[in-house]
């Protein structure tokens, strides 16, 4: 389709500092454009500030607002069908993740790097 190609913009909500800036620049050394929200209530307004995202990646457990929660939360946005998700986490619960609407798959903690890549370039 190509209105998905214009939108290059991956959302990653990922609240280790370390982990959200490397995977950062993994995407961005692809070519992709990122957001960066520490939270899940952080993505939530990062959500009204840009353009439709082409993937969300979404970890698990966070302060604040988690993974679960921001779920639940996405799913009553009037945009929520073009809101897809990909879930990574190291978290037990990673399976459950995949029940909730808009979740296309997820990647447990530590992942290869390309498997991050051929899901984004899936989608992206």
């Amino acid at each position: 389709m190509p209105e998905q190609e214009t939108h290059r913009t991956i959302l990653l909500v990922e609240d280790d500092p370390d982990i959200r800036d490397g995977i950062a620049d993994i995407l961005r050394g692809a070519g992709k454009t990122v957001v960066e929200a520490e939270d899940g209530q952080d993505a939530l307004d990062k959500l009204e500030q840009v353009d439709r995202p082409c993937l969300i990646l979404l970890d698990l457990r966070m302060p604040r607002m988690d993974g679960f929660e921001f779920l639940r939360r996405l799913n009553e946005h009037p945009d929520a069908p073009d809101f897809p998700v990909l879930v990574l986490s190291a978290h037990a619960s990673v399976d459950a993740a995949q029940h909730y609407p808009g979740v296309l798959g997820t990647l447990r903690k530590p992942f290869p790097i390309s498997s991050l890549l051929s899901w984004v370039d899936g989608h992206c």
